[in-house]
């Protein structure tokens, strides 16, 4: 939806919700990035970021560590500072990030929603740069940005594979050690979901840059309640074959022994 009115906003406000998980291997690092959405208002965009773990279908008791507080950011020193709102930790050791990135309203974007989010779907480049330790997997995101949003893919990915060239500043594919790019009928070069080009710097500096779609957390929700819905009807036919069992072979009454009362959904 865009618009020529002179009121549009100047900027539009980025829901970006980053999950870090640590495997085994410490330095086996798997980080996910999705957009939930898209505001036209900073206050707007500081509340969906603040709901944006528990839109997600998460409760507060899933995180041994949640954070809003900028004054403990600082604290703590903790990396990719800039813009972060909610900074939470599960038991598991994942750790999530909500953060709010800044982009120009070039499309003019405009919404009727009353909570001032962008009513379509949008499709945004990232830049995420890699440090990496040389033998091992990659060991740290330093920098992940979002560079623009965009309402074509086609656009969007345009855009994405000339970011890390500038005939301007004299760079070119051949200005890097190693430069990847996705064929025209492929969504990745082979680096990540969604990474359209990969690359090296002279430096051994990594940068990958993705064009990804808005992600609503409602379908993450969803899609967990499902999963429970699914396990609770698991549970409940497992429970009729073993009183089916028992009152056929009075002996398998010791498999309810097996599981524990809270086992049961009936």
């Amino acid at each position: 939806m865009s618009s020529t009115k002179s009121d549009v906003s100047p900027d539009l406000y980025h829901i970006v919700l980053s999950t870090t998980h640590i495997s085994k291997d410490p330095n086996n690092i798997i980080e996910k990035v999705r957009i939930p959405g898209t505001y036209t208002s900073l206050r707007a965009a500081k509340a969906a970021a603040h709901s944006c773990l528990f839109d997600a279908g998460y409760e507060r008791e899933f995180f041994t560590q949640y954070e809003t507080n900028k004054d403990v950011f600082e604290d703590r020193n903790l990396s990719d500072r800039q813009g972060l709102v909610v900074f939470a930790v599960a038991s598991d050791g994942t750790t999530f990030r909500v953060r709010i990135d800044t982009t120009a309203n070039n499309m003019r974007l405009i919404t009727d929603y009353e909570d001032g989010r962008i009513p379509i779907p949008l499709y945004y480049i990232i830049q995420t740069t890699f440090i990496y330790n040389g033998e091992k997997e990659v060991s740290k995101v330093r920098d992940l940005n979002v560079l623009g949003a965009y309402v074509d893919y086609q656009e969007a990915r345009k855009l994405a594979e000339r970011i890390l060239l500038s005939e301007e500043d004299g760079l070119s594919k051949e200005s890097y050690e190693a430069y990847y790019e996705a064929s025209p009928d492929d969504t990745d070069c082979g680096y990540g979901e969604n990474v359209v080009v990969h690359a090296v710097s002279q430096y051994g500096e990594n940068y990958s840059i993705s064009v990804i779609q808005t992600k609503r957390l409602e379908n993450v929700a969803l899609a967990e309640a499902s999963m429970r819905i699914m396990w609770n009807r698991i549970c409940f036919i497992l429970v009729i074959t073993l009183k089916l069992c028992m009152s056929s072979f009075p002996h398998c009454s010791s498999l309810f022994l097996i599981f524990p009362p809270t086992f049961y959904p009936m």
